[in-house]
């Protein structure tokens, strides 16, 4: 395993294709429970994995078992395509009482909302939920990804064949300047979602933000929050977090918290105030590990060990 996550091999999209395929005539807690051996697999094979999960604990301050963590996101790849599939109800969805209510309210009203994710808990719940219309809102939502096409094509391109209803857009990072900037501000004027990951480093430029996490600084994509910052919609950290880390029951817990820096400012205090949405950020995944230990996903050098 590589020690930077772009450098790591992401197209495995005949993997998912075949835990698709196994879904339609497996019972789904069946799936799940054969993703333990899958996990046991990875875990007796990948020595770089069972070392940056170890590092993860060490930063976190507490004993973990490498094996427990590597199956839990193991599970996890499995509910990705569930939801994908339209195999995971929206009832299986508790809400908290945060910021959540703001949100489907902004939905509802036609107003564009940028959703930051991160590899901490389930990423793809949301999107895959509500690319079969399940979103818990009164209208269906239309969602426009920032990734890296070069490295996640191969999987987009199978979701495209598990739901080709899907409203979800695909724009690459690579593609990223004034033109695009002004397609997702259209997109958000007609009320669109725009949906990007905060916690991975940018392929393409070695510009980043160093934020004290879990008690050692790591970097973080300055891009994704100059991208929030130049976008100025309502941004909301959204994290799908099992509600019991090591369980073959699909039950989540849904957290949803607003990003409380408004970047209507001058433009020499934008940089300060991207920072400091990085800070808010990083803090939330931060309380976030502490209760999901377990659910971090990220099995490379996070902190440049």
């Amino acid at each position: 395993m590589a020690d930077n996550w772009y450098e790591q091999k992401q197209n495995n999209s005949l993997g998912y294709y075949l835990m698709f395929k196994c879904l339609k005539i497996l019972p789904s807690w069946l799936f799940r429970f054969f993703a333990i051996f899958v996990g046991f697999f990875y875990w007796t094979f990948s020595k770089n994995a069972r070392r940056y999960s170890k590092i993860y604990f060490k930063r976190l301050g507490r004993r973990g078992s490498s094996l427990k963590h590597i199956i839990c996101f193991a599970i996890n790849l499995v509910e990705d395509v569930q939801s994908w599939a339209g195999k995971l109800s929206f009832s299986n969805i508790s809400w908290y009482d945060d910021d959540v209510q703001e949100l489907v309210s902004n939905i509802d009203s036609g107003k564009g909302s940028v959703l930051m994710i991160s590899h901490l808990g389930n990423a793809q719940m949301l999107k895959g939920l509500a690319s079969v219309g399940e979103s818990g809102t009164k209208r269906r939502i239309s969602i426009t990804t920032i990734s890296d096409a070069n490295i996640s094509a191969g999987f987009n391109s199978l979701l495209n064949q598990i739901n080709s209803d899907s409203s979800t857009k695909l724009i690459s990072t690579d593609d990223i300047g004034p033109e695009t900037i002004l397609l997702l501000q259209e997109r958000l004027e007609k009320g669109d979602i725009v949906v990007i990951a905060g916690d991975r480093v940018s392929a393409h430029t070695g510009r980043n933000i160093k934020i004290n996490f879990l008690g050692k600084e790591a970097n973080f994509p300055y891009g994704a929050f100059l991208l929030i910052s130049l976008l100025d919609y309502p941004t909301y950290f959204v994290n799908g977090m099992r509600q019991r880390d090591f369980a073959l029951n699909a039950k989540y817990d849904m957290f949803v918290k607003k990003c409380p820096v408004s970047f209507d400012c001058k433009r020499k205090e934008r940089e300060e105030r991207i920072k400091e949405a990085a800070g808010f950020y990083a803090k939330n995944l931060e309380d976030l590990c502490g209760k999901h230990p377990y659910q971090w996903y990220n099995f490379f050098d996070f902190w440049g060990e």
